[in-house]
């Protein structure tokens, strides 16, 4: 019972994320972007805090998908992935823009401009 709580919270906190990203620019025009987009080949989940984060595959490394002030901006399908269940593990290529620097033990935040190569893995339920 508890799970299925947790997984209908954190459905909706994503569907609202969508009005909070509609509202932005998308991520490749946004002002607050500092370096060049980069290509990333990995896994996007949401994790327990219900903020979805970028594993770039054969690092130990994890990407925070969130603007400074917090609003997650990723394309559209990605968002509608994670809104019917919040327990999937989306692995592909991603564009992503920076915005904050890489620095070695700090998380690097980034929106999402692009995916491709999508596969998606359900976990349990």
């Amino acid at each position: 019972m508890w799970r299925r709580l947790a997984l209908t919270i954190a459905a909706s906190q994503i569907a609202l994320g969508e009005v909070a990203a509609a509202e932005t620019l998308p991520c490749k025009q946004d002002p607050r972007i500092i370096q060049q987009c980069f290509a990333v080949h990995g896994r996007l989940s949401v994790h327990a805090n219900m903020r979805p984060y970028l594993w770039p595959i054969g690092t130990n490394r994890l990407l925070g998908v969130a603007s400074p002030d917090g609003a997650i901006i990723m394309p559209p399908e990605l968002e509608r992935l994670f809104a019917a269940r919040t327990d999937r593990q989306v692995f592909g290529h991603f564009e992503v823009c920076p915005f904050s620097r890489r620095r070695p033990g700090i998380m690097q935040m980034v929106c999402i401009a692009g995916a491709t190569n999508l596969t998606v893995r359900d976990g349990p339920e």
